[in-house]
């Protein structure tokens, strides 16, 4: 039988982790115990048990709980990889026991995840019923590049135009830009406005760099004018969730505008401006190198449109 690499620590048991976990978390040891059913004194001696296999003191004790020691604070970070990987092993157990034998993953933007891809991905589970999808929220030019870089084999990005990076593509939807207003704003009650006529007032923008407000900045520049932002945030959802505060204006896609409509005191305004498309295609990297339940995720997504929101309208 092949010896441990690390015979030091043989005899270590998950429960003893997640106590450990806990006691960090928590600070305190009998709260820790309660929360994983052990007795105090039986907690304890799992605690003193784990700092003698690891050869050192990992809490300092005092009157009101317990904080980690240096060391301590090192082992935390370990224990809490190795359960993400235990948790890891159980979900795949469970997606084994509920039939789930298949996965394939799909990277995507936030819009695409919001607006696109829940009833696509319904259709697709439909025809697929072993299949578990795992989506994964990402900027546009990170899926290319982890694509590029077979971090990932299918995701869908908002271009202008595609990208040089040795990737396949297809279009899979365009749609209006529009602008969001506050309904008390000054262009709140407006049915179109021109883009050079809203840039008299504060935006809403975006942390990360823009498609969409990029080619925006462009044409406020040859207007001599500036895009001028009051706040700005991580993504379209929470410009939207800005705006119906009174913040200030955003451009989003339509469909993204029209789902928030009912739930954020906004209003939905046409905009005229030489760059009011939104644009989503489909990255993917040669179907020889994904397995038959990538390809048949990727022939789903060419052959079935989505049902956007201002086509329900």
């Amino acid at each position: 039988m092949r010896k441990s690499a690390f015979p030091a620590l043989q005899g270590l048991d998950v429960r003893t982790l997640r106590l450990f976990e806990a006691v960090i978390k928590t600070g305190n040891l009998t709260q820790a115990a309660r929360a994983n059913h052990l007795a105090v004194g039986a907690a304890s001696r799992r605690i003193s048990n784990f700092e003698a296999l690891i050869g050192s003191p990992l809490l300092e004790r005092y009157a009101r709980g317990v904080r980690p020691t240096s060391t301590g604070i090192k082992v935390a970070e370990s224990v809490r990889n190795i359960l993400d990987e235990v948790n890891g092993l159980s979900s795949i157990s469970q997606n084994l026991r509920q039939g789930l034998t298949r996965h394939v993953r799909l990277l995507g933007n936030g819009v695409a995840i919001t607006e696109y891809l829940p009833g696509v991905i319904r259709k697709f589970r439909d025809r697929h019923p072993d299949v578990l999808v795992e989506i994964e929220e990402s900027r546009s030019w990170d899926t290319a590049k982890a694509l590029q870089h077979e971090r990932a084999r299918i995701g869908i990005a908002a271009v202008n135009q595609p990208f040089g990076m040795g990737l396949n593509h297809f279009e899979y939807v365009t749609e209006p830009l529009v602008l969001v207003a506050h309904k008390s704003h000054p262009l709140g009650r407006r049915r179109r406005v021109r883009f050079a006529d809203t840039l008299d007032y504060e935006y809403i923008g975006l942390q990360q760099e823009s498609i969409i407000y990029g080619p925006l900045r462009e044409e406020a520049r040859n207007a001599g004018k500036v895009i001028r932002s009051l706040a700005e945030v991580g993504g379209l959802y929470h410009a939207c969730r800005m705006v119906s505060a009174g913040l200030g204006l955003a451009v989003v896609p339509e469909s993204l505008a029209i789902s928030l409509k009912g739930c954020f005191d906004m209003s939905v305004i046409q905009l005229e401006s030489q760059h009011n498309v939104f644009r989503e295609i489909v990255l993917h990297v040669d179907a020889d190198r994904m397995t038959e339940t990538e390809r048949a995720l990727l022939e789903h997504l060419r052959n079935t449109p989505p049902l956007l929101a201002n086509s329900a309208a």
